[in-house]
C-alpha cells in the first residue's frame, strides 16, 4: 500500500493537471452509490486519490444525475406555463360549443362564470346560446348591461392582457386571437373571409370554422368593455348553412349596409354591415349619395365586412353599391 501511495504522489507531482481540491473532490466522491462501492474496494486514501484522478479526467462521472446544465445560477429545472385557454365547466370545447341553445338557468351559470360581478337575473323570454349576447334585466334606474355567453374555452390573463394592449389589430391571427377572448372560443385556427378597419372606430370581420360549418361575425373596437357587442347586436357565432347567400339587390343596400352618425352632434356617417351575398362578387364599392368619397371591399366567396367612416358632411345616408367580379367588370347596380 506504502509503494502504491509513493507511486501516486510521483505521478500527481509530475502532472501538469490543475492542483485538487481535496475537499470538493471527497464531497462527490460520497454522493453515488457506484463511488462508494470504488472507495469500499481501493480502501483508505489511496483509494480516494484513484477515484480523485479518475474524476476529474472523466468529469461527466461526477454528474449524479445526467441531465444538461442550467442557464442562471436560479433556473428552474422546469417550467410550468399557462395554457392559452382552459375547459368551461359543463360546455364542449371549440367550434363544438359555438351556439349551442342553453336554458335559461344555464345561460345564468354561465354568465355568472363569466361576470361575476353583474348580480342581475338575465332577461326572461330570451334566446339563450353559447357565444351569443343576452341583456340583463333591467329595473329603473339599472344601467343596460349584457352578457356574451361564453364557448368552452377560456382564455388566460396573457391572452386577455394581449388583446387589451391591441384591441385593433391588422393581422388576421392577431384579430382571432382578440375574437377567442371576446366569446371564450378558440377561434385562432379559423379563416377570415372578409375584415374591414375604421380607424380608431370598429374592425369588422367574418371568419370560417375549420369544418366549414360556423362562422364567427366579431368586432373590434378601441377600448372593448368585456362583451362582444360594442358596435350593435349582430356579432356572434353561427351555423353557416343557417344563413344563406343575401341578394343583391336593392333590399341589399336598404337593410344590410347600414350608417350611422359618425359622431355625435356631427352630420358625417358610418357605413358597417357583415354577411355573405353572391359568389362571383369580388368586390363591392361603396358611393354614398351626396359625398365625394367611395370605399372598396373585397369578398372573398361571397363573404363581406364593411367598416367605413365618411368624413364628408355632405352625405345623406343613401348610397348607390356597384358589385365587380374577379376580373373588374360591373355585375350589378344597387341603390339603398
Amino acid at each position: 500500500m506504502d509503494d502504491i501511495g509513493a507511486e501516486l504522489r510521483r505521478l500527481a507531482g509530475a502532472d501538469p493537471l490543475d492542483p485538487i481540491d481535496a475537499p470538493a473532490l471527497l464531497a462527490r466522491a460520497h454522493r453515488g452509490r457506484r463511488r462508494r462501492r470504488l472507495l469500499s474496494a481501493g480502501g483508505g486514501v489511496a483509494g480516494v486519490a484513484v477515484v480523485a484522478i479518475a474524476a476529474s479526467l472523466l468529469p461527466n462521472l461526477n454528474t449524479a444525475d445526467k441531465q444538461p446544465a442550467v442557464t442562471g445560477t436560479n433556473a428552474p429545472a422546469t417550467q410550468s406555463v399557462q395554457p392559452d385557454f382552459t375547459p368551461v365547466p359543463g360546455v364542449p370545447r371549440g367550434e363544438a360549443a359555438a351556439g349551442v341553445k342553453l336554458t335559461l338557468a344555464e345561460a345564468t351559470r354561465l354568465c355568472t362564470l363569466r361576470y361575476p360581478q353583474n348580480k342581475r337575473p338575465l332577461r326572461p323570454n330570451f334566446f339563450w346560446s353559447t357565444t351569443h349576447t343576452v341583456p340583463y334585466a333591467q329595473q329603473q334606474g339599472d344601467r343596460f348591461a349584457v352578457c356574451t355567453i361564453p364557448g368552452g374555452d377560456q382564455p388566460s390573463n396573457a391572452l386577455v392582457a394581449a388583446a387589451r394592449r391591441d384591441p385593433m389589430p391588422a393581422e388576421a391571427s392577431a384579430q382571432l386571437r382578440n375574437c377567442s377572448v371576446l366569446f371564450w372560443t378558440d377561434l385562432r385556427n379559423w379563416r377570415v373571409m372578409a375584415s374591414d378597419m375604421a380607424p380608431g372606430r370598429v374592425t369588422n370581420l367574418i371568419a370560417v370554422s375549420p369544418s366549414g360549418r360556423k362562422y364567427v361575425n366579431c368586432a373590434l373596437v378601441p377600448k372593448p368593455d368585456g362583451t362582444a357587442t360594442p358596435a350593435g347586436s349582430g356579432p356572434g357565432i353561427y351555423a353557416v348553412d343557417a344563413g344563406g347567400r343575401l341578394k343583391f339587390d336593392d333590399h341589399f343596400a336598404q337593410w344590410y349596409v347600414g350608417y350611422s352618425q359618425g359622431c355625435t352632434g356631427c352630420e358625417t356617417k358610418y357605413y358597417n354591415g357583415t354577411g355573405r351575398t353572391d359568389s362571383n362578387i369580388a368586390r363591392i364599392r361603396i358611393a354614398p349619395v351626396g359625398s365625394r368619397n367611395v370605399h372598396d371591399i373585397t369578398l372573398h366567396d361571397g363573404w363581406f365586412a364593411l367598416s367605413w367612416f365618411d368624413p364628408d358632411p355632405h352625405g345623406t345616408g343613401k348610397v348607390k353599391l356597384t358589385a365587380y367580379d374577379k376580373n373588374g367588370n360591373v355585375l350589378k347596380v344597387v341603390h339603398s
